[in-house]
């Protein structure tokens, strides 16, 4: 039997950090619905995918793009919304930090090969693939 499609609805925080989502596709919809957080509506993986999450970052018109997210964000543009008083826009840019130094935060409790890291770049939160490389959490 095979898995129907689904729209998914997430928030992302206006907060200065990267955030990672797990999706199909491309981002469908942003919007605004309440102060600090832009919608996002996705089409998730389906389970007979492996995961791939990818990295978001919130980013107000006039605001300085942070230097991890390139100087030219034409390539990295997902949406732009704008909250209901019309007072603010703000813009859902993809991450592509390629994770140069993280930083490892591991527990006693985690595999060696999937322990928690943060990249010094990108302040991205980062867990272990189990192949030598990282994902966002």
């Amino acid at each position: 039997m095979t898995q129907q499609a689904v729209i998914h609805r997430t928030e992302l925080p206006i907060d200065d950090r990267p955030h990672g989502i797990d999706l199909t596709g491309e981002i469908l919809h942003t919007a605004v619905r309440r102060p600090g957080a832009v919608d996002v509506w996705y089409q998730p993986r389906p389970d007979s995918m492996e995961p791939m999450r990818r990295s978001f970052q919130i980013v107000g018109t006039g605001q300085p793009i942070p230097t991890h997210l390139g100087f030219d964000v034409i390539g990295s543009h997902r949406g732009t919304a704008i909250s209901p008083d019309g007072q603010w826009v703000w813009h859902v840019l993809e991450n592509w930090c390629p994770h140069p130094e993280v930083v490892e935060t591991p527990r006693m409790e985690d595999p060696p090969d999937r322990a928690p890291g943060i990249c010094q770049a990108c302040r991205l939160h980062l867990i272990g693939d189990g192949e030598g490389f990282w994902v966002p959490r």
